[in-house]
């Protein structure tokens, strides 16, 4: 598992206690978000307006969604937002990033070869 379900689920219920959340995005989620056509600042701010839990493979997601009528609805994983640590849940958030940056990492298992090629040895 990756995520404590039950600790996951207390920080959402947090969040929606306190919503919206000011939050900048992460390097990783403009990257993303720029590969889709989609122009993102690295010092833009969003509103997370709404949170839900995606499960175990998702973890907790976050409505990013510009205010606008043509605006495409933007969903992203928290832990590619950034939320500054003097927010009331700031330090909440971040450990839960952290955590599940962590097992994520560990889930993966080691970087193994995809192919390789043994040469047998002249003697």
């Amino acid at each position: 598992m990756i995520d404590d379900y039950a600790a996951a689920m207390t920080l959402l219920h947090a969040m929606e206690a306190h919503l919206p959340i000011p939050a900048r995005p992460a390097s990783s989620f403009v990257r993303a978000m720029r590969a889709q056509g989609v122009t993102v600042a690295r010092d833009q701010a969003l509103q997370i307006r709404h949170v839900l839990y995606l499960g175990d493979e998702g973890g907790i997601a976050c409505d990013v969604t510009p205010v606008g009528p043509a605006d495409p609805a933007v969903v992203v994983s928290i832990t590619h937002l950034k939320v500054k640590r003097s927010h009331p849940l700031g330090e909440e958030i971040r450990a839960y990033q952290m955590q599940r940056m962590r097992r994520l990492a560990q889930a993966e298992g080691p970087r193994q070869p995809s192919s390789f090629t043994v040469r047998p040895r002249r003697r």
